[in-house]
């Protein structure tokens, strides 16, 4: 069953963060027209050279080229409408669009430095906003043993002696930290639950649990490379806090938690 859902993304972390989605749909805006123009003159450029060639080569590149502008506008029109609600989207042209966002980061991200002194977590905070927006229009309830609720090891107190890693049941909800509240959140509505020290291991873990949805609580970096990793599997990200700096007894908020599962728990299987 097929459903609109709202979620937001808890992105509470900088002060001089770029609320929403509208900088990276903008940006990424500029950075589709920027391609346009620059394959549009190179397509003017190398034909005369190509022809001498071959007539044949150079017909072939303009109509590589032509295709290449045609993708880029399409999708980012694909983009801009579903993000605006201007129309509806099929889903398959939603998740070209949400591939689409992961491939113009690095270029979009040097137009922002450049033109608008915008740094990389900022650019990083507005794109995971406009994924969850994306994520949102259009979603599968999904069955609560089918949620895995995916969080650094950083969250776990650093003096903690029951490492979480491994088992997360070894946590004893002491309180102490947020593992405990996630780890009674998991037992409330089933969901799974893991502990990753990184990158890789999140990867690995969520090949083998095989979840329909994910929420993931994370730094900018790791929630935007997660994000990318593990497509098309539908990801909502909540930002972790970090009051004594990254990777150091991080926290976050347990209610946005709630409510990001609450968002995409299928009530009809979930029984309280």
């Amino acid at each position: 069953m097929v459903t609109k859902l709202k979620v937001v993304c808890a992105l509470t972390n900088s002060k001089k963060r770029y609320k929403g989605y509208d900088v990276y749909l903008k940006l990424s805006a500029a950075t589709c027209i920027l391609l346009i123009i620059v394959i549009g003159f190179t397509m003017y450029v190398v034909w005369p050279g190509l022809e001498r060639i071959s007539y044949v080569c150079a017909v072939g590149s303009e109509i590589i080229g032509f295709f290449a502008i045609i993708m880029i506008a399409f999708l980012w029109l694909v983009l801009g409408s579903a993000t605006l609600g201007i129309i509806k989207i099929h889903p398959i042209a939603l998740r070209m669009a949400n591939r689409f966002i992961y491939t113009l980061f690095p270029l979009t991200l040097s137009i922002g430095k450049v033109f608008l002194g915008i740094s990389k977590d900022q650019l990083r905070q507005s794109m995971i906003d406009l994924i969850n927006h994306l994520v949102a229009i259009e979603m599968y309830r999904v069955e609560p043993s089918r949620i895995l609720l995916l969080t650094p090891h950083c969250l776990q107190k650093n003096t903690c002696v029951h490492k979480v890693t491994h088992n997360v049941y070894n946590c004893k909800q002491c309180g102490g930290c947020k593992v405990g509240g996630l780890l009674g959140l998991a037992k409330e509505y089933g969901c799974q639950f893991i502990v990753v020290t990184g990158g890789t291991l999140a990867r690995m873990k969520v090949k083998e649990a095989r979840p329909k949805a994910v929420i993931a609580i994370a730094c900018e970096r790791d929630l935007a490379s997660g994000m990318a990793d593990v497509f098309p599997i539908p990801v909502i990200g909540v930002l972790n806090e970090r009051p004594h700096g990254p990777c150091c007894n991080t926290t976050v908020d347990l209610n946005k938690v709630r409510d990001a599962i609450e968002q995409v728990i299928d009530k009809e299987s979930y029984v309280r």
